[in-house]
């Protein structure tokens, strides 16, 4: 049996500036931070006496005899890629936050899901090659029009810069930050559930479909900008949380420009409460339409903020430096 850990992950600055469609000809650049909230994968071999070769627990259970019968075309495509067509594989999936929340849940099942069927096979990645897959695994095998971003940051872990490159290369490094602007970010940033759970494919076809307009340049190289402007910030000695949030609400007023669903009624009337309440600066997570609002609070509004967001369930979170992580190989445990 294989055990794999994967976090979720906050997407700060840069979005869509990720999408292939734009960096490809622009070049893109996130800021992205992965958080202890996990994806685990159980994977093992079946023993040889089961009726079915493939048991997938997502959600719902599936036996099936063929790969291509399985319905999570995730699991599928993973299963044709790694080549356990002559296999009998179980899989399970546990997740800490639901999914369609716009906190990179499917990639970090990607992540997640590769880095066990890898290790089931005895082949070891390193954090760049488990990405690597797991983009051309989406964005090739699934066909699914999504950012890079995810697939990074959930693979490596911590708060990092990543750079996209017209070649199709991407650079990613550790932002250093100290422990002041670690505890800030621990500390200020909340995230709230809007209750609202979306189709990310739908948003993100319409998404890439927009990138490659031209209308959409100025507002793309808008954000491009201020990702640079915010990496400033998070070097500094203590973090400016006006002046990030400020940014953070610049970022979202330019994302919901570049497609509709982006937004709605009910993440606005939820976005306005919070700044009502004191914060400095909000923003959508994820590809838009639902999930989690992040929102900077300064240190004075917090016992405000969290009183009225209770019934929100409001959640706060600590860094994972460790990105996507082998936790249990029965040949060595």
């Amino acid at each position: 049996m294989i055990i794999t850990r994967t976090p979720f992950r906050i997407s700060l600055f840069g979005g869509g500036t990720d999408y292939p469609e734009w960096f490809s000809k622009n070049k893109g650049q996130v800021i992205s931070l992965a958080i202890n909230k996990y994806c685990h994968v159980t994977a093992r071999y079946l023993p040889p006496y089961f009726k079915y070769n493939y048991r997938i627990r997502f959600f719902d259970e599936q036996k099936v005899k063929v790969i291509n019968s399985i319905r999570n075309p995730v699991v599928r495509e993973s299963l044709n890629y790694l080549k356990f067509q002559n296999d009998k594989i179980e899989l399970v999936h546990h997740a800490d936050l639901p999914g369609m929340s716009g906190l990179g849940g499917s990639s970090a099942f990607a992540v997640g899901l590769l880095n066990a069927l890898n290790n089931l096979k005895l082949k070891k990645l390193d954090k760049k090659s488990l990405a690597e897959q797991a983009i051309h695994l989406e964005r090739n095998l699934i066909k699914e029009k999504v950012g890079y971003q995810d697939q990074i940051i959930c693979s490596y872990g911590g708060l990092r810069l990543t750079e996209f490159l017209k070649n199709y290369e991407f650079k990613s490094k550790i932002i250093k930050v100290n422990n002041q602007i670690t505890h800030q970010v621990e500390n200020n940033f909340f995230i709230i559930y809007t209750g609202l759970q979306r189709f990310s494919k739908i948003i993100t076809n319409n998404l890439s479909k927009k990138i490659i307009s031209s209308k959409n340049d100025k507002h793309l190289g808008e954000i491009y900008k201020s990702t640079r402007e915010a990496t400033k910030l998070f070097h500094s000695k203590n973090l400016d949380l006006k002046l990030l949030g400020e940014l953070m609400t610049s970022q979202w007023d330019r994302k919901k420009k570049l497609a509709l669903g982006i937004t709605n009624k009910s993440i606005e009337e939820l976005y306005n409460l919070g700044i009502s309440n004191g914060s400095y600066g909000a923003k959508l997570l994820g590809a838009g339409g639902g999930g989690f609002l992040l929102f900077v609070v300064p240190d004075d509004k917090i016992t405000k903020f969290k009183k009225v967001f209770t019934k929100k369930k409001y959640l706060q979170f600590k860094i994972d430096n460790e990105g996507t992580k082998l936790l249990y190989d029965w040949r060595t445990n």
